[in-house]
């Protein structure tokens, strides 16, 4: 399978996935675009730069939302939705994820690996799951704290990468004098609650 075609089915699976669960033991919830912040940090031979999210949506699926035992997570963030406080810094940045192309960043959890429960709802997790960044697919451990509360839950955390390890090139500006370095990071806080059955 190509990579276009895995991709394809994850933005599907973030989609459909409410349809593809069994609600009688798993409890679903969506995330809240607006009350969800992610975003890129990097840096350069001159200066930091980040790009936040505006597009984000994914969910989360539990088998027991009191003791985060969770079954299920997918977030996908529209690359095109990259805004940087300066137009060169969105530009540079989506042409580097090639967001033409990939119109995705996307995260599918493969495995919870371990929870540690801190007391009045909150929880400190540790995940491994599927990144993939411009159609390159790299398995990550991710760790994020878990704050549950009436029901909604927040998820905060944040994965240091290589654009390297995603087959991207740092990019260059103004004929090579501002080179961003290979390392970023992404930090994310993610909120999720369930939505009204129609």
């Amino acid at each position: 399978m190509n990579t276009q075609n895995i991709i394809k089915r994850l933005v599907s699976l973030i989609v459909v996935v409410g349809f593809t669960m069994n609600f009688s033991q798993a409890q679903m919830l969506q995330l809240e675009n607006q009350e969800s912040h992610l975003t890129v940090f990097g840096s350069s031979n001159l200066h930091g730069w980040k790009v936040d999210a505006k597009t984000k949506n994914g969910s989360i699926g539990f088998n027991d939302l009191e003791s985060c035992d969770i079954t299920h997570l997918s977030l996908a963030v529209s690359a095109e939705s990259l805004k940087g406080v300066k137009l060169g810094i969105t530009e540079t940045a989506t042409e580097t994820l090639k967001s033409d192309q990939y119109k995705y960043i996307l995260f599918t959890l493969k495995e919870v690996t371990n929870v540690t429960p801190k007391g009045n709802g909150q929880f400190a997790v540790q995940t491994i799951g599927d990144l993939v960044i411009a159609g390159t697919s790299k398995t990550i451990p991710l760790d994020f704290n878990v704050d549950i509360e009436k029901g909604n839950v927040t998820l905060a955390g944040n994965a240091k990468l290589k654009l390297s390890s995603f087959n991207l090139t740092p990019p260059k500006r103004l004929m090579g004098t501002i080179k961003a370095k290979d390392d970023i990071v992404l930090r994310f806080e993610t909120n999720f609650t369930e939505s009204p059955i129609l």
